[in-house]
């Protein structure tokens, strides 16, 4: 089924199928762009969080510009062909029917399955070339479609990165679509450090620099729990590992590293952390250093930034063991809270 958007208002396309026998996933599609055509104050996404179902609520102006903001950082114009291969009832299917409304695409519709299915779109059928301009895909269709993927020019997907082996086609461009509550919020190309905020979404942090997401047309800011580091021209990523922000100025410090900076002069386990200090309370960077050898550690503090020396050391008879880092650094740091009691 092709949604002719570049041609067609939603009534002349709404026109074309009535009374045509139509499948149960085409008529969710139809009562989604009934339901858009005739709503003009507002569009609703829905998201889980701890196995609890919610709907998000955004007022279509502010709606309708993030929506065009995307599509412009995807560089789709009218009359590109796009492909809409999940279900409207999910975000992933209404997102990417939204920016073919908003961007006049042309856009090929498919039943919900978990591969990708794109319609031969030359003259003959044998001639397959790049088919579609654009897809917003989710992680099963990856999975069980890679042969198809070459066929899409520009893929996004859902989510802070992109897979390694996906970047080794030569085809496609990819893109990461951050997505809060349902509604996207940032988006960059593949290598990218940094997301691009889109338009009429507004940035801040909170006191324990989470993400915060504001609007002129909403009437609550939405807080992503997620540590992030905001850029001076107002773009935004999430923190790495073993990076995070620790003392009265939330410097972002990377303990990682430091960790290897300091390896090669540091013969036992140790790690890197954030803890508070002796004298003041405050974090500072820590070293915690198993203690069945001890020995005095010389540190070239010339080796290290300033912000990266560790401010005070402590001792440890057994080292955590565990392959995650961080769970290391969360329980070093209950042991030091429990003796320090």
């Amino acid at each position: 089924m092709k949604l002719e958007f570049s041609k067609k208002t939603i009534p002349e396309i709404l026109a074309e199928f009535e009374g045509k026998s139509t499948l149960e996933w085409q008529n969710d599609i139809f009562d989604f762009l009934k339901n858009y055509e005739n709503n003009t104050s507002t569009i609703d996404f829905l998201y889980q969080r701890n196995d609890s179902l919610y709907k998000s609520v955004f007022k279509r102006e502010f709606s309708n510009a993030t929506f065009q903001s995307l599509n412009n950082f995807l560089g789709l114009k009218r009359g590109d062909t796009a492909l809409l291969s999940s279900s409207v009832l999910d975000n992933d299917g209404k997102i990417s029917l939204v920016q073919a409304i908003e961007g006049k695409l042309d856009l090929y519709c498919s039943d919900n399955l978990e591969e990708i299915k794109i319609p031969y779109t030359g003259e003959e059928q044998d001639q397959i070339g790049f088919a579609i301009d654009y897809a917003y895909i989710n992680g099963k269709h990856v999975e069980n479609s890679s042969s198809e993927l070459v066929r899409i020019k520009k893929i996004a997907l859902s989510g802070e990165h992109i897979p390694n082996y996906l970047k080794e086609l030569e085809k496609p461009t990819f893109y990461s679509i951050y997505v809060v509550n349902g509604f996207p919020v940032g988006v960059k190309k593949e290598d990218d450090l940094n997301f691009t905020v889109l338009d009429k979404v507004e940035l801040s942090e909170d006191e324990k620099n989470n993400l915060v997401l504001n609007s002129i047309y909403e009437d609550e800011p939405l807080n992503t729990e997620r540590q992030v580091y905001i850029t001076d021209d107002n773009k935004f990523r999430f923190l790495s590992t073993g990076e995070y922000r620790i003392g009265k100025s939330r410097n972002l410090i990377n303990f990682e590293l430091i960790e290897q900076k300091l390896d090669q002069y540091i013969n036992l386990n140790f790690c890197v952390l954030g803890f508070p200090s002796k004298k003041t309370g405050e974090e500072v960077v820590t070293l915690v250093i198993e203690s069945r050898f001890i020995e005095e550690i010389h540190i070239p503090q010339d080796e290290l930034e300033s912000h990266e020396v560790p401010q005070q050391t402590f001792y440890i008879g057994e080292f955590p063991k565990n392959s995650d880092k961080s769970a290391i650094r969360a329980e070093l740091k209950q042991l030091l809270l429990e003796a320090n009691d």
